[in-house]
């Protein structure tokens, strides 16, 4: 790495969504995000709760954290998530947090994604760590969830290389962990797209 600083920053689940936008709504998103300074975290109540489920915190002390906001629609999408989380895997023996952070560094490290999945499911048989999608637009798919398990292989390959990296839609329950062969390639033309918005915005 030849020490090029970052000029761009972003968790895991803007970059699936940059991913997903057409040209023009790219540009547009990119420029907004380099003249502000990070917007707010909509999902935060969300990882918290699952945090705590995870960590065995009490029904109360979740209710308490998902009651957090004082914004109503915020409160509803987050319990719709973490609702839709703890039906698939509230009751599952090995629910645990995951603590480790990532980060993959794309175009000579101009362009960060962290990487930080919320929690892991130990089984006799894997490991496995799961990356949330709470998000209902754009819908995650098959296409956008393994961007998310190549960028999380990425991030891990040399401290967590054997677990099974995983995306899961808190919006329709459905789990996703494959990657296809142009996943790579199509992840390094956006990047590169990113930094050249941000770098003339």
């Amino acid at each position: 790495m030849n020490g090029t600083t970052a000029i761009l920053t972003l968790s895991l689940n803007t970059f699936i969504r940059y991913y997903s936008l057409d040209p023009s709504k790219l540009v547009a998103e990119v420029s907004r995000r380099m003249q502000s300074s990070g917007g707010y975290d909509y999902y935060n109540i969300l990882a918290d709760a699952v945090r705590a489920k995870a960590s065995g915190a009490t029904e109360d002390e979740i209710e308490y954290i998902l009651n957090r906001s004082s914004n109503p629609s915020e409160i509803a999408h987050n319990r719709a998530a973490y609702e839709m989380f703890d039906e698939k895997f509230g009751r599952k023996r090995g629910l645990g947090v995951f603590e480790r952070k990532g980060r993959v560094r794309m175009c000579d490290g101009r362009l960060v994604v962290l990487v930080n999945p919320l929690f892991s499911i130990e089984s006799s048989r894997s490991f496995d760590v799961y990356n949330i999608w709470a998000t209902q637009k754009p819908e995650l798919d098959r296409a956008r969830a393994g961007v998310g398990v190549h960028l999380m292989n990425v991030a891990f390959s040399r401290t967590a290389p054997n677990y099974n990296y995983k995306m899961f839609n808190a919006v329709d329950g459905k789990t996703y962990s494959t990657v296809n062969n142009t996943t790579p390639q199509a992840i390094t033309t956006i990047a590169q797209n990113i930094v050249n918005i941000a770098m003339s915005a």
